[in-house]
């Protein structure tokens, strides 16, 4: 089905191109990214309606620029953002599907004392209202720029989000964004806000200053900034900040602009190679994810490749503002040569591609379809509007002006699944602390934000932290250090240091798991008992009795069987031993672990690679100070999905797997081989009479 045979209206605006008088960016869209989401050109909202004819709902009699239409769940009203006038600034406006009752929503009424930010307050004094999007309940939920912030880069103020009455009354801010929060969009499944946040820190770990951070070069122990968009989600009250969907194993795996939904909770996306889009946005794509830690899965426009990064304009063609039509089919709109965008129509696959409208010498932009749609769930609000629309200072007597909310973070060490497309949370240690950051608006608009050191805190034994009177709603970042002051590290290389902020409404509380890229995907257990059991196999030091080496000189070592990879990229994520039955890897843990469970998994077959290999059984042999304290004499059968092993909860620094028996063949080569050990375990409680202090 395609959008030309498609019997129902379509909803768009015709826009003029971005000046190049103005701005050098050939790959430049109005309404696209922060440099070019409010610059006037002149514009009118159109319908399509199932006969192909074009009508004007708000043309040059009402607006002098459109954009950002979202459709009302039953069809009747459209709310959009607009200009007056060229040097006038962008309101909320809404108007009938018949265009009928054309009325503006929000005016320029907001007063506020602008002097604490100095020099600052000239870059502050205007504001800008855009991308709405209806809530199930009838309220607006709109980005604006009227929380007077100004981002980190290229001056450019920051976006957050607020909400609205259908009637223009109740406005109040849901998000506190030190970047960007903007292009709100609600997830069909559940009822929350999807959004598009800038995820950025300029402040990087460092083991040489007092309080851990640098953004020096020969301080900081990476250049990692993050500077991308991601797409998190929110209650419509601003509370429970999550990452919805992405790769959070790269940069570029979560870089999401514009997120659309589908019907079924998946995640249109669209990409830049331009991460954070600034200062030029250089051509754009767009994929698709399922909802959570998954790998992308490409459609049309620019591809996701990493090599593309440093070039400043990627050729044609690109494709933005998708929306689902119907089934697999998906509009979005679309520009061959990168000089005219019109309303296109294919299939999630790419395939299908079918012009459905472009008008000449104009962008057809922001495509919505105009038919009822299932209201989602309504989420009730919580907690109310924050006490001041004016930031912290770096005064201290400021910095709890909106009260404060509890920090639960369930177990900093815990991992995503087994095959789940997250990094690896910190290794386990003791006497681990954690280190609260705020970031404030600056009162010189060109000079980096000051970051202020808050406070230390204790992360348990077990790897909890609960803190319950964090500065609510500003931008904090966290960071965790061992015993002696020095950032966690993971074993694929990170640190556990927040590279973007984060924030949270006053009275409520952020719960989580994890310490990592991606770790707001994990779904929190019920209670902190439940919370301490987690895969600890990524916090050993692994070692083989041997090891393969291809003939192209690719080893095949023990460490891959705790990269928490299985299934997903066959014996190449597997441990090969030099060996056959009789061979063993083994786990060692620097600081005891309590396991009750293992999970052994064999490697994925590929026949048409010779890889048919089976382990038959294995032994599991358990030590605590180089004594055997326990052994599973026989697993039985190893399965490519996971084999089950429970045990007595036992303290254990080591575990070795020993492969008893195998058939079949790794490419064609009669060896031994895993992919992956999973062990269930808690840190041990021993560890409260090893840890000083404890």
């Amino acid at each position: 089905m395609s959008a030309t045979d498609y019997n129902t209206s379509i909803v768009f605006v015709s826009r003029n191109p971005v000046p190049k008088t103005i701005y050098n960016d050939p790959g430049a869209v109005p309404g696209l990214g922060p440099e070019y989401r409010t610059v006037p050109v002149g514009g009118k909202l159109l319908v399509r309606k199932e006969d192909g004819s074009i009508r004007t709902l708000a043309g040059s009699d009402r607006l002098y620029d459109v954009a950002d239409p979202c459709v009302s769940w039953d069809a009747t009203m459209i709310v959009i953002s607009g200009l007056e006038h060229p040097d006038s600034n962008w309101r909320i406006y809404q108007i009938n599907a018949d265009g009928s009752r054309f009325e503006q929503l929000t005016f320029t009424d907001r007063s506020l004392d602008l002097s604490q930010f100095g020099a600052a307050a000239g870059f502050l004094t205007r504001y800008d209202d855009f991308d709405p999007c209806y809530l199930p309940d009838g309220r607006i939920v709109f980005a604006s720029t009227r929380y007077p912030s100004i981002a980190s880069y290229n001056q450019l103020l920051t976006s957050n989000l607020f909400v609205v009455d259908a009637n223009g009354n109740g406005i109040k801010r849901i998000t506190t964004e030190r970047n960007g929060g903007e292009e709100p969009a609600i997830d069909p499944i559940s009822g929350r806000i999807v959004y598009a946040r800038w995820w950025v820190n300029r402040d990087r770990p460092s083991n040489e200053t007092r309080h851990g951070l640098s953004r020096t070069d020969n301080q900081a122990l990476t250049d990692d900034v993050a500077n991308i968009w991601q797409a998190v989600t929110i209650r419509p009250d601003g509370t429970e900040l999550k990452l919805y969907a992405g790769f959070p194993r790269t940069r570029f795996g979560t870089q999401t602009y514009k997120p659309s939904l589908l019907y079924d909770g998946r995640l249109l996306s669209v990409f830049s190679p331009h991460s954070a889009m600034v200062p030029t946005v250089g051509g754009t794509g767009i994929r698709w994810f399922n909802k959570g830690a998954d790998f992308e899965h490409y459609v049309v426009g620019v591809r996701s490749d990493e090599s593309l990064r440093q070039i400043a304009i990627i050729e044609a063609p690109y494709a933005t503002d998708p929306v689902q039509l119907a089934g697999e089919t998906i509009l979005f709109s679309y520009s061959a040569d990168g000089n005219d965008y019109g309303v296109y129509s294919c299939k999630l696959d790419g395939s299908d591609l079918q012009k459905v409208i472009d008008l000449p010498g104009t962008h057809e932009l922001d495509v919505q379809v105009l038919q009822p749609r299932p209201v989602p769930p309504i989420i009730k609000d919580e907690f109310p509007a924050p006490l001041s629309d004016l930031p912290p200072t770096e005064d201290p007597d400021t910095y709890y002006k909106n009260n404060t909310f509890r920090f639960d973070c369930m177990n900093i060490y815990a991992n995503g699944a087994v095959d789940e497309p997250m990094p690896n949370a910190p290794r386990i240690t003791t006497n681990a602390r954690i280190r609260f950051y705020m970031n404030v608006q600056r009162q010189n608009p060109y000079y980096p934000d000051p970051s202020i050191f808050l406070k230390e805190a204790e992360v348990s034994v077990m790897g909890g932290v609960h803190e319950d009177d964090v500065p609510a709603d500003v931008p904090l970042f966290e960071q965790v250090v061992d015993g002696k002051g020095n950032v966690l590290e993971t074993s694929d290389g990170k640190f556990a240091h927040a590279t973007g902020m984060n924030f949270e409404r006053m009275g409520a509380g952020a719960k989580c798991v994890g310490c990592h890229a991606g770790h707001s995907m994990i779904t929190v257990p019920v209670n902190k008992s439940l919370a301490e059991w987690f895969n600890v196999s990524p916090s050993a030091v692994v070692s083989a009795s041997s090891f393969f080496t291809s003939e192209k000189g690719e080893t095949y070592g023990p460490q891959r069987v705790v990269d928490r990879q299985a299934r997903t990229g066959g014996d190449t994520v597997a441990w090969v031993a030099n060996e056959g039955a009789g061979a063993f890897v083994q786990l060692r843990w620097e600081i005891p672990v309590e396991v009750k469970q293992f999970v052994i998994y064999g490697v994925k077959q590929n026949p048409q690679k010779g890889t048919t290999i089976k382990v038959d059984d294995c032994t599991i042999v358990l030590y605590y100070g180089s004594l055997e304290v326990g052994r599973i004499a026989s697993t039985g059968t190893i399965s490519e999905n996971g084999t089950s092993i429970s045990i007595s909860p036992t303290d254990i620094d080591a575990a070795r797997i020993i492969i008893n028996d195998i058939t079949g063949t790794v490419n064609e080569l009669s060896m031994a081989a895993l992919a992956e050990v999973e062990t269930v375990a808690r840190i041990s409680k021993l560890n409260y009479t090893l840890s000083p202090g404890k």
